[in-house]
């Protein structure tokens, strides 16, 4: 299948409109704040994710979850949650992993035991953070495309109760996942676009309640 030009502008469209707030708490004066651009924000987070000060990398985690949570109730508390209850051996541990040559695994990230950074939703935020050329996030806003159009990627992700867990299976196929958007962007936009960029134009397509549309671009791409 090949995208259709209609399809291809729905999705330019979509990336272009993608308005998820870029927020995020500036921890050092106690004041939240937001970035000019999302692009501004993935280069803060991933300067704490990966700096050799601890505090910043606990500071990045907890603007992973501070942006996922952006538009849901419970983000303070998840955020707090996070803060009082990892420990530096835990924060000392992801700063190693996530400065290392390649980039981390969704199975390598779990075994740190990070708290509140339990499901494939926010560690795959956490992959998106440190490299959004090449990673996406797939939470189940994305699945959602799966009640309308069966793809093989999303179709082999295994769901338990109300969370896509962390298996070696699911880590496999996020890894699957992030390709395929790397591929529509390579086939249909070039180099100037990004694996997180398609996942966004796709997000923007669901949360605009054309799931259906969402779901026939990534099928017939």
């Amino acid at each position: 299948m090949t995208l259709s030009q209609k399809q291809i502008t729905k999705l330019t469209c979509a990336m272009e409109e993608y308005s998820f707030p870029p927020i995020y708490f500036d921890f050092i004066n106690n004041v939240a704040s937001r970035a000019e651009r999302m692009t501004d924000l993935e280069t803060m987070i991933k300067q704490e994710l990966t700096s050799n000060n601890l505090k910043r990398v606990k500071d990045g985690l907890s603007n992973v979850l501070y942006w996922g949570y952006a538009q849901m109730g419970i983000r303070d508390t998840r955020v707090n949650r996070f803060r009082s209850n990892v420990d530096t051996n835990k924060i000392a541990k992801a700063a190693s992993l996530f400065c290392r040559c390649h980039l981390p695994s969704l199975s390598e990230i779990k075994t740190i035991g990070l708290p509140e950074f339990s499901g494939v939703s926010f560690v795959s935020k956490i992959r998106m953070f440190l490299d959004p050329s090449n990673s996406a996030t797939l939470d189940f806003q994305i699945l959602k495309m799966q009640n309308f159009r069966p793809t093989p990627v999303l179709s082999q992700i295994q769901i338990q109760q109300t969370q896509i867990p962390i298996t070696r299976h699911n880590s496999d196929v996020y890894e699957e996942w992030c390709n395929r958007m790397k591929s529509i962007g390579r086939q249909y936009f070039g180099e100037r676009c990004r694996a997180v960029d398609i996942e966004r134009g796709l997000f923007h397509l669901i949360q605009s309640n054309e799931i259906e549309a969402a779901a026939n671009i990534l099928g017939d791409a």
